[in-house]
């Protein structure tokens, strides 16, 4: 898979990339929906600006930071939230 992957559902415009420092840039941008991305392990939520909903879903094995995570995302209702297990 490239990085960054873009790809539509649900009649959005949705990014992933594994690169944390460009993921402002694509938020305030207007051209995508949501960006998704990781790398940094820290699970978060954010909207940019009113544009795009950045989401990291931290890491589901928690290895790292002791924290077991993984994000839903409802594109129906635009939000998403961080489930810890």
């Amino acid at each position: 898979m490239k990085d960054p992957s873009v790809f539509a559902l649900a009649a959005k415009k949705l990014i992933m990339t594994h690169k944390p420092k460009i993921v402002g840039a694509l938020a305030v941008s207007g051209a995508y929906d949501v960006v998704i991305y990781g790398h940094t392990h820290k699970a978060e939520i954010e909207k940019k600006e009113d544009k795009a909903l950045m989401i990291n879903p931290g890491e589901c094995c928690g290895r790292l930071t002791r924290r077991s995570t993984f994000a839903i995302l409802d594109l129906e209702k635009d939000e998403a939230k961080i489930v810890q297990v």
